[in-house]
């Protein structure tokens, strides 16, 4: 070979294996970006079944306790204390559900389901569907504790959240006359079918 021509190296150059590096990653990060979000999570507070299910494990009370409600909606009637707390435990499994390991193995069609169930709750009390589950989950627990001292005024003010586009009142009114929801009865006790091993529940809660 002449001397004018350069060596051969087997190793790239620096500038090259950089640029290859920038490629790389922008890429990775465009695909993140693309990736749709999850469903919103929220969690009941710790004592929201304190005198109804002394003991038990949260999610499973709260699922119950939906359950319950939504199978039973004449015996809610009246009752928007009740009725708040099981809007607000089926709005935090559903998403818990969707996206928590704990519930990995359970039937995805049943997922589903809850979450179409949330939706159809929500829009039936003016809730938006893209409204944080976490919010939703402590204005509802807020207005029935409040409901539960006997504080109304306070109840009204826990509902004061731009995601209650109805109104605090109105709010209030339709969770004390809340009407039947079959597509939340039947996702709830779908549900039910995959909270242990083996496909057994616990029976809904009588509170």
């Amino acid at each position: 070979m002449t001397g004018s021509l350069q060596e051969y190296s087997p190793n790239p150059p620096w500038w090259l294996l950089l640029s290859t590096l920038v490629v790389v990653l922008a890429l990775g990060l465009s695909g993140c970006a693309l990736e749709p979000p999850g469903p919103s999570v929220g969690y009941m507070p710790v004592n929201s079944f304190a005198q109804s299910a002394v003991g038990e494990d949260p999610a499973i009370a709260a699922i119950n306790d939906a359950t319950y409600a939504f199978a039973h909606p004449q015996a809610m009637q009246g009752h928007p204390a009740r009725t708040a707390l099981a809007v607000a435990a089926l709005d935090a499994m559903a998403g818990q559900f969707a996206t928590g390991g704990r519930w990995l193995g359970m039937n995805g069609l049943a997922k589903q389901e809850m979450l179409q169930a949330r939706l159809a709750v929500r829009a039936r009390l003016g809730i938006p569907a893209d409204a944080p589950s976490q919010v939703v989950v402590d204005d509802l627990v807020g207005a029935e504790q409040s409901l539960n001292r006997g504080d109304r005024a306070g109840a009204v003010q826990a509902l004061t959240s731009r995601y209650f586009s109805l109104g605090p009142r109105r709010t209030l009114a339709l969770l004390g006359h809340f009407p039947a929801m079959p597509v939340a009865n039947h996702a709830t006790m779908f549900a039910s079918n995959y909270l242990f091993p083996g496909g057994s529940a616990l029976g809904p809660s009588t509170r």
